[in-house]
């Protein structure tokens, strides 16, 4: 009989984190062993707490979320727990508030060094890579300081396990790579819809600019309309109410909430592109894969895993510019044949690599790594 083990979970429900978390929640249940205890960082947390947090906090901007999880953990201590669970390693330094003897999994889809090389290499002139080079000198210590309490890492990109080798020292018998999980019986193709005409290029994401959304409705102006037509998936306060393009749809207000008319954007779309300028993996790919999309994307951060150059895909890097986008775009849109193979291959990815199942099965593996 396995004994139950009274588990504390450490979750962030901001921005991205909103979705990985509740997939690990539905994970946790299947999990009847496990006597859960929940604390969230929540979004509305950084402006009801923020004046609590030591000022220094505040000032530099380094370590605000996990000061306000500590601060949190403090005002309503959690019960004494066997193990530790940690969301995002942004939220590692929190684990100095709780049982030291208790071993951790931390579960992650970026290190602080891999998001300070992203923004200096995406950010135009020298005081950016010098300020990320700063932060990275001050906290990466801290990092490194805590980070031996975690027994087990779960990043979701083999992009990210590399880091923690090769820029923390931890040993590759302790990482799991595990992707974020999706439900591919909801999130599945309609192969059998009579595709439309012109085709429909789809992009989804909240935050529009850093997700390339200005670029690529430039790229849709210039080159791609009337021969295509561009859906937008977005909640993005900052584009509300605006006048779009001839062949734009902005579609706002759907959400995992109720996702049939999310999944249905999806469906009844042609093409997935993601011109994104910063990203670690991006849910909106496995989404795309798992509804069968072929894809068009920026070659950075993890998104590489999602899409298989020539396999399911087309990778960009990061300085191509509108005619190049728009060449690769054409050139699906010019190929059905193709776009229905690399369809197929998306859908063959999410079923292997980023279904539920396979979510649980490495969870599983990462608990028995504390055993």
């Amino acid at each position: 009989m396995i004994r139950s083990e009274s588990v504390l979970f450490l979750l962030s429900r901001v921005l991205g984190g909103k979705t990985f978390s509740s997939h690990l929640m539905r994970v946790v249940e299947t999990m009847t062993h496990i006597q859960p205890h929940f604390v969230f960082l929540e979004e509305e947390d950084y402006g009801r707490y923020r004046q609590k947090i030591p000022s220094w906090n505040r000032l530099s901007g380094l370590f605000v979320g996990p000061s306000i999880l500590r601060w949190k953990l403090r005002r309503d201590p959690p019960p004494a727990s066997d193990k530790v669970f940690v969301q995002s390693f942004e939220l590692i330094p929190a684990l100095q508030e709780v049982d030291p003897l208790a071993p951790a999994i931390l579960a992650h889809d970026s290190t602080n060094v891999l998001s300070y090389r992203l923004i200096r290499d995406t950010s135009p002139g020298p005081g950016a890579k010098l300020l990320c080079g700063l932060k990275s000198l001050l906290v990466t210590p801290n990092y490194k300081s805590v980070i031996g309490r975690a027994r087990a890492f779960l990043p979701r990109t083999h992009w990210c396990a590399r880091s923690l080798v090769t820029d923390f020292g931890v040993e590759p018998e302790r990482i799991i790579v595990a992707p974020s999980g999706i439900d591919t019986q909801l999130w599945s193709p309609d192969w059998s819809r009579v595709r439309g005409e012109p085709p429909i290029l789809l992009w989804v994401g909240n935050d529009f600019a850093r997700k390339g959304g200005e670029f690529l409705l430039e790229v849709f102006t210039r080159f791609l309309f009337p021969r295509a037509r561009l859906r937008i998936v977005s909640n993005d306060p900052a584009i509300k109410g605006r006048a779009w393009p001839a062949g734009v749809e902005h579609l706002h207000g759907l959400g995992h909430g109720n996702p049939a008319e999310i999944v249905d954007a999806y469906r009844s779309a042609d093409i997935f592109v993601f011109p994104t300028r910063k990203e670690h993996m991006g849910m909106v790919l496995t989404e795309a894969c798992a509804t069968g999309l072929p894809i068009v994307a920026t070659d950075v951060g993890g998104v590489r895993e999602a899409v298989r150059e020539g396999k399911n895909g087309i990778l960009l890097p990061y300085g191509a510019g509108a005619e190049e986008w728009a060449s690769a775009i054409l050139d699906l849109l010019a190929d059905p044949v193709k776009r229905e193979r690399f369809g197929v291959y998306s859908r063959a990815i999410a079923e292997n690599e980023f279904s539920f199942g396979v979510l649980r099965e490495r969870v599983k593996a990462a608990f028995a790594k504390l055993a």
